[in-house]
């Protein structure tokens, strides 16, 4: 029977301590810790191949319980590994988990790598996602803007369309980063719907702007134009798209 135990303090990987509580989710360890302690990514294989999804549920439980960073950052990195069986059980075995990440990386890292590819599979999982970016927190709404980007690459834009209308103008700094992030690769993937929502949110923050039209120098001339700095908006959209046409 394995041991669960994570009762100590994880101060960076590599530490003794992270060695010892990790050896308990590891069934053969004495040869794979024989040199030195593995890297995260090296451990996650390590799991991911000595557990059934279905197995792992109770270990990602566990890891996510300690508080660690470490530890978490070690069950989002082997539950991502399973992409090609997830199912409703991984959704629930997450979502409820969301609002204990208060850290930009681990956010962004289960929205595109766990997150992104379970509403590709389940409608009621993309409901859901945007039901939980209107709550008044931050991570979560860049959660389903990015969360968004493995959709945008099937080519499948309604989902962050849906989203923009509601965060193409927010505050948030790292909210706006995303918009921008969105739009850019949108616009990779289909350079006229991405630049006619560009145009549509042309007065959007600086940051999400510059994100967005990286690669879009005529768009930037644009937002030079008289009446389109950041937060004004007298300007006529319809001229606008027949300009770029």
């Amino acid at each position: 029977k394995m041991d669960y135990k994570l009762n100590r303090t994880l101060k960076r990987l590599g530490h003794k301590e992270f060695e010892e509580d990790i050896k308990g989710f590891i069934k053969n360890t004495h040869k794979f810790y024989s040199s030195k302690i593995p890297e995260i990514k090296t451990l996650a294989r390590k799991l991911h191949d000595e557990h059934s999804l279905e197995e792992f549920y109770k270990v990602f439980n566990k890891l996510w319980k300690s508080g660690y960073h470490n530890e978490r950052v070690l069950a989002i990195k082997t539950l991502k590994l399973y992409k090609d069986d997830f199912d409703l059980d991984t959704w629930y075995a997450i979502k409820f988990k969301l609002k204990d990440i208060k850290d930009w990386d681990e956010i962004d890292e289960v929205s595109q790598n766990i997150v992104g590819n379970l509403i590709l599979k389940f409608d009621s999982v993309k409901k859901d996602v945007f039901n939980l970016s209107k709550k008044r927190d931050a991570y979560l709404r860049r959660m389903a803007l990015v969360s968004s980007l493995p959709l945008i690459k099937e080519k499948d834009f309604d989902f962050s369309i849906n989203l923009l209308e509601y965060y193409a103008f927010n505050k948030q700094e790292k909210i706006q980063e995303a918009v921008g992030l969105v739009l850019k690769e949108i616009s990779k993937i289909n350079k006229v719907v991405g630049k006619k929502l560009i145009l549509k949110y042309i007065n959007m923050k600086d940051i999400a702007f510059n994100i967005a039209t990286e690669n879009m120098r005529d768009l930037r001339k644009v937002r030079k134009l008289k009446g389109l700095e950041e937060g004004k908006s007298n300007f006529d959209k319809k001229g606008l798209f027949s300009w770029l046409r």
